[in-house]
């Protein structure tokens, strides 16, 4: 019924705001990871809702990001775990924290979460840590993408530096870094093959 609701944010309180859209308060519950990302009381800001269904009430729930209520959602079909208490673990962790506690079986660190004891933290473990295994190899491998560019940047800007001490000039320099520079290569292998190809007869 609800995938977001994009307004006016006019009114916080310990755990919900009030968003106006075409002249209708919405309030919505949040996290207090939730609530750290809105902007100030006045501005635009757009929520992403879960509605949560009883005989006599409707409750909105709201995130900051799709995956923030991805995870709300996979928490509440624990059984044990109702809304509230799913709101108070994204109160405690962020997505990617609480992640990390299931795979690495911290029960006692997810019971430090409101209405959380160490029996509904071990049931939260058992029955989402299949479903999250995936979740450490790929931050694994992006964390490693990171640190490689991290690296490969590092070394372009040394020998871009290291060329224009030889006199060249940035523009000069960072062209012939950029046309050597491969995969694997030290700072020491770019260098002496920029001298190369800027001496070829040298």
């Amino acid at each position: 019924m609800f995938e977001y609701i994009k307004g006016r944010f006019e009114e916080e309180g310990l755990d919900y705001v009030v968003l106006e859209c075409q002249d209708i308060g919405y309030r919505i519950s949040v996290s207090a990871n939730t609530m750290a990302e809105l902007p100030r009381i006045g501005e635009k800001v757009k929520v992403f809702i879960h509605p949560a269904y009883r005989e006599d009430d409707i409750t909105l729930y709201g995130f900051a990001t799709a995956e923030e209520r991805e995870i709300f959602r996979t928490v509440i079909g624990v059984s044990g775990i109702g809304p509230k208490v799913a709101m108070g673990l994204l109160s405690q962790f962020t997505r990617n924290e609480l992640i990390r506690h299931i795979l690495g079986e911290d029960a006692k660190a997810i019971a430090k979460a409101p209405g959380i004891g160490l029996k509904t933290a071990n049931r939260i473990i058992l029955e989402l840590k299949d479903k999250y295994k995936g979740y450490a190899v790929a931050e694994e491998a992006t964390g490693g993408a990171v640190e490689q560019l991290r690296l490969a940047d590092n070394i372009f800007n040394e020998a871009v530096n290291g060329l224009m001490g030889l006199g060249y000039s940035y523009i000069e320099a960072s062209a012939l870094v950029e046309q050597i520079m491969a995969p694997g290569m030290s700072l020491e292998d770019i260098l002496k093959q920029a001298l190369v190809s800027a001496n070829p007869l040298g």
